[in-house]
């Protein structure tokens, strides 16, 4: 949120329908912030248990097999997610793997070092995410454009010396050893290569580059250590057959097995919702195919349940968060609201794993009433022990929701896709169902279904 010299308040949004102040995400996201936020978020629900842990339980979750489950920590209500990760861990080990994710650059070394603590026991995989592609002479320009001049990376990134140091003479693999050393220093398990944004006008330089980073990263390992590469695209590097392809290729080509691949999306149709890009979702498909066929690893982050039906396709892991920012990696407009206009009630929203979707609370409850009644999860007995709603609790219902579909995926005898395509199934027909008396319209419309239907075919 920002105040401009008009008197009005403006807010960042990733979705056309957004409007109200639930859906806006902070302009200044930046250490003091983040901390700030996060204070009084302690009151988890329940602890960590302690589990035993194979020699290397950060290789056998980069190994094709059960899925990684990444929960990706966002600047409010992280302070619950270490009892999210406590019990997926507990109740579905064996079945999927369980990271968590944190931006390196948009958090204060206090915070994510004391949000890792926090995470070794329920969550061996640790990504702090560089998010090179933020820095101004890499994505970063383009995307403070989109948020009214305000950089993603606010103060927060004069803590990183490897975020804000120009590279006149280009990117060196001295540059690149302290991305990993940053990394190191916060506890993280697996280190990602810097992920600038690769540029689709200039295909061959910045494929070179993101190879010629994994290589200097390689060499720069420590005995034990695991590497991911990281890479940014934007769309046309999976909707251009010729940059797909040729992406592919370059991926095929390389030494390395794990990617931790982000890709930008369009602005959102709305708040809380799945990509609809059916060129973009076709990308995904090829993209996933390609690395299961090959033995290779492939992480999405930051994509929601849209990273959940890639799963189908061929994807090991994603990640998603409580906020609408750690579910998707989207394109932003500005919103503004004159200060002196009153501000709008937030819309209370929950995730209702029956038709795969975020809704308002109100009809979350008319289709309880129509189906399996209540979620009977932990987080929700406890939100319902409250006199107000709590957004914390809610994220962590939609967190534990997505485990279990994840798990749910995993554990079929007849594979990935067949789970896929029967949850999608009955959830289009539990619309269909409640149509009459629940009619799912405007944001509280799975728009997705019908697009994720044939893909699973």
């Amino acid at each position: 949120m920002s105040d401009d010299e008009e008197g009005t308040i403006e807010f960042i949004v990733d979705s056309l329908e957004a409007n109200a102040l639930d859906d806006a995400e902070d302009l200044e996201f930046d250490a003091e912030t983040a901390e700030l936020l996060s204070e009084g978020d302690e009151d988890e629900i329940g602890g960590i248990d302690d589990h035993d842990e194979s020699e290397d339980p950060v290789a056998e979750a980069l190994k094709p097999g059960a899925p990684l489950f990444i929960l990706h920590k966002g600047a409010q209500h992280s302070g619950i997610l270490p009892a999210v990760a406590a019990d997926i861990t507990g109740r579905y080990r064996g079945a999927l793997h369980v990271g968590v994710a944190a931006s390196l650059p948009r958090t204060s070394p206090a915070a994510l070092k004391r949000f890792f603590d926090s995470m070794t026991s329920a969550a061996p995989i640790r990504f702090a995410d560089p998010e090179a592609f933020a820095r101004p002479d890499s994505l970063g320009q383009a995307i403070a454009a989109q948020r009214g001049d305000k950089p993603l990376v606010g103060r927060s990134g004069a803590h990183w010396s490897y975020f804000g140091d120009p590279q006149p003479g280009g990117y060196s693999d001295t540059w690149v050893q302290d991305v990993l050393d940053a990394q190191r220093s916060m506890g993280a398990s697996v280190l990602l290569t810097p992920g600038l944004w690769a540029d689709p006008t200039n295909m061959q330089a910045s494929l070179a580059s993101a190879r010629q980073q994994a290589i200097w990263a390689r060499s720069a390992l420590a005995p034990g250590e695991h590497l991911a590469v990281n890479m940014t695209l934007t769309p046309p590097w999976l909707t251009n057959v010729t940059l797909r392809h040729k992406l592919l290729d370059e991926i095929l080509d390389m030494n390395e097995s794990v990617f931790y691949i982000r890709v930008r999306w369009p602005l959102m149709p709305q708040p809380y919702g799945q990509l609809l890009d059916p060129a973009l979702l076709d990308g995904y498909v090829e993209l996933a195919n390609v690395f299961e066929e090959n033995d290779k690893v492939l992480i999405l982050p930051n994509t929601g349940l849209t990273g959940w039906i890639s799963l189908a396709w061929g994807t090991h892991g994603y990640s998603t968060g409580i906020g609408a920012g750690e579910r998707s990696f989207a394109d932003t407009r500005v919103i503004r609201m004159k200060r002196t206009n009153p501000r709008p009630a937030p819309t209370n929203r929950t995730f209702v794993g029956e038709v795969l979707h975020v809704t308002d609370v109100t009809t979350a409850g008319q289709l309880e009433q129509l189906g399996p009644g209540p979620c009977k999860c932990r987080f929700c007995a406890r939100q319902r022990q409250l006199p107000q709603w709590d957004k914390a609790l809610a994220g962590a219902h939609y967190l534990r929701q997505a485990a279990d579909l994840t798990a749910g995926v995993s554990t079929h005898s007849r594979g990935r896709r067949t789970a896929a395509r029967q949850i999608v199934r009955t959830a289009s027909s539990q619309v269909a169902l409640a149509s009459a008396q629940v009619p799912l319209t405007a944001t509280n419309d799975p728009k997705h279904l019908p697009i994720w239907a044939p893909l699973l075919r």
